[in-house]
């Protein structure tokens, strides 16, 4: 009833307030500021907004403050965040918008710039800033003192959370898009009236993205600190310090890869266009953005140990960034196998060096310099992180992240020599078929040879990887079985099912089911694990005197229901057991097995069909590009 009752609240409040807040901007500016009479139409129509939405949010959001006031959990709830939150960033992007065309029109008029109705530009701007920059204080100081009446936790964090990195992230984009135009602008030596112009616009900008990004990370990074450990253990800060990493390094390799593929198109002879400084300054720029992101990792790391969604977080951006190198390499890598077949061909065709390549030859060699470098450093660092001793390395190697970058690189390549087989198979059929053809077959067949090379080989090296990984979990988990003993704790032939199953599954265990009564208190005394099942008629004191972890299924019987969990399934208590087992011995969180239901099967192959398409399609982009 609570929770119905929050979202008609909130919901009908958020949209009064848009509402109202919109006519209002919109009469005042008719009223003061608009050069061209109104359409008596257009007013009455934000008035009749203006007169409808206004009570609309002030009497929903009037008992929300009410039941705010009486109720901590309403105060906290995510939904009343979601209203605060949501409604700060609807102000706040517009109002930025706002205060930079007020500054820019301001700053024109002073510098003599010839501008188009200056008064109406000027008067919307001020008037949108005003009223916008006061909702979004008001709702920020009730937002504000909500944390300090009632300090969110859950979905609420997550939710303020989300706003502040969100936005942090947009005025650090403002900010570097800045910097970048104010170096180009520098060495592009631009002077007169022109000059001083675009420089007025770029110091705004850089203003703007300033206060943005330094009134959100500051209020993040003050919540870090504090001794809140639902923040300091955050994930999704993670998650946007290494997604700001990997964006920034994209983008200057991205730059790195174009400024070389113009060094190697001067050296072939093409013509370059473009200015040094043009890569330089975004390069530089988004470097400086992911070195200092880098050093807030570092500083985390000394201040709190990772978790294991931080971890999960950060080899995920780990092996992206290798995912990106590696693709650009394997690309550059293809083509450039491809030119040199064809150069080759036509040399001892007597053609001598076909000028048509050289484009090509510039592109590959480019992306694949930028590319391998990447995916070197990457690669080798994730290695290392799977060859080291112990746990740590095992949980490196079995980790759901390593597997999908293995497997998916797998799923390309197979794909990539499945196209170019298919290209290769259709030319020679149908020129055996009597098609007429011209040129050199092997020159035409260049491209698509090349990448099945490379397909060959990453199936190779990633299958080895794979097989490797493979061996070792076994030898880790054959390791860790031996050294456990497991009692279990169940009657009759539920009881040699559970064994059973834990034996096909787990052979190296020391099983034993606990028998008559002095082979019982000797089995559940000495073991390390006791699993089975637990009836509400037995004695819960009885296996606290044992030191073994307990992994117990309830079974219910007529007089008893245990609430919050799915009724146990006879048949399925086995293989929830071994589920149970094999996540204690891997050292990760028990999580019941769950079957698959038919959404989630519709879902999985539509997403299959839809990405065997796309990278279908991209490999016959890329084979064929230069075609």
């Amino acid at each position: 009833m609570a929770v119905v009752r929050r979202w008609y609240l909130y919901v009908s409040a958020a949209i009064g307030l848009q509402g109202f807040t919109w006519a209002l901007i919109g009469l005042l500016d008719n009223a003061f500021a608009a050069s061209d009479r109104t359409a008596i139409g257009a007013t009455a129509f934000q008035l009749a907004i203006f007169a409808a939405c206004l009570p609309l949010w002030f009497v929903h959001w009037l008992w929300g403050e009410r039941l705010a006031q009486r109720d901590q959990d309403e105060r906290a709830s995510a939904v009343r965040k979601l209203y605060l939150y949501g409604n700060l960033a609807a102000f706040l992007m517009p109002l930025i918008t706002n205060v930079y065309r007020l500054l820019e029109t301001a700053t024109h008029l002073l510098i003599g710039a010839n501008l188009i109705d200056p008064r109406s530009s000027l008067g919307y701007s001020l008037i949108a800033s005003l009223i916008l920059g006061a909702l979004f204080g008001y709702h920020s100081v009730v937002a504000r003192n909500d944390a300090h009446q009632a300090p969110l936790t859950g979905a609420g964090a997550l939710i303020r959370r989300v706003y502040l990195l969100a936005f942090a992230a947009f005025g650090v984009l403002i900010w570097a898009n800045a910097v970048i135009e104010l170096i180009r602008l520098i060495f592009g030596f631009a002077n007169g009236r022109a000059g001083v112009r675009l420089l007025s616009d770029i110091l705004i900008e850089l203003l703007i993205g300033m206060v943005v990004w330094l009134g959100h990370w500051w209020r993040a990074q003050r919540l870090f600190a504090s001794a809140d450990e639902d923040e300091r253990g955050s994930a999704f800060r993670k998650f946007y310090l290494y997604a700001v990493i990997v964006g920034a390094s994209l983008t200057a390799v991205t730059i790195v890869t174009s400024f070389l593929a113009s060094i190697f198109r001067s050296w072939l002879g093409l013509p370059v266009s473009g200015n040094l400084i043009d890569v330089i300054a975004p390069a530089a720029v988004w470097a400086i953005v992911a070195f200092y992101h880098v050093s807030v990792i570092n500083a985390d790391a000394a201040a709190i140990a990772e978790g294991p969604r931080q971890t999960g977080v950060r080899r995920l951006a780990w092996y992206l960034v290798a995912a990106i190198g590696q693709l650009a390499a394997l690309v550059g890598a293809g083509g450039l196998i491809s030119v040199i077949i064809s150069v080759i061909i036509r040399g001892l065709a007597g053609e001598g060096l076909i000028t048509d390549l050289r484009e090509p030859l510039a592109w590959f060699s480019a992306v694949l310099v930028a590319g391998l470098p990447i995916w070197f450093w990457c690669w080798r660092h994730v290695q290392r992180a799977a060859a080291m001793a112990g746990e740590g390395g095992i949980a490196e190697r079995s980790s759901l992240v390593r597997r999908i970058y293995l497997f998916g690189f797998l799923f390309v390549a197979s794909l990539t020599l499945l196209s170019t087989l298919i290209y290769i198979l259709s030319r020679l059929i149908s020129i055996a078929l009597g098609e007429p053809f011209s040129g050199n077959l092997l020159a035409d067949l260049a491209q698509a040879i090349a990448y099945s090379l490379i397909a060959v080989g990453v199936l190779v090296t990633h299958g080895l990887a794979v097989r490797t990984d493979s061996r070792v979990r076994e030898a880790a988990e054959r390791s860790r079985q031996a050294q456990v003993r497991v009692a279990v704790l169940a009657e009759g032939e539920l009881a040699e099912r559970i064994a059973g199953a834990l034996r096909e599954r787990f052979p190296q265990l020391a099983l034993a089911i606990a028998g008559g009564a002095v082979e019982a208190e000797t089995q559940l005394a000495n073991a390390d694990l006791i699993v089975g099942v637990w009836q509400p008629s037995s004695d819960p004191s009885q296996l606290d005197r044992y030191p073994a972890r307990k992994l117990l299924i309830p079974i219910a019987n007529p007089n008893w229901a245990w609430v919050g969990i799915e009724p146990a399934v006879a048949t399925n208590i086995p293989a929830q057991l071994v589920q149970a087992v094999r996540q204690t011995l891997a050292g990760e969180p028990l999580r019941p097995q769950r079957g698959v239901g038919a959404g989630v099967v519709v879902g999985a192959l539509i997403a299959i069909v839809v990405v065997t398409l796309v990278i279908v399609g991209i490999v016959q982009v890329t084979l064929f590009a230069f075609r």
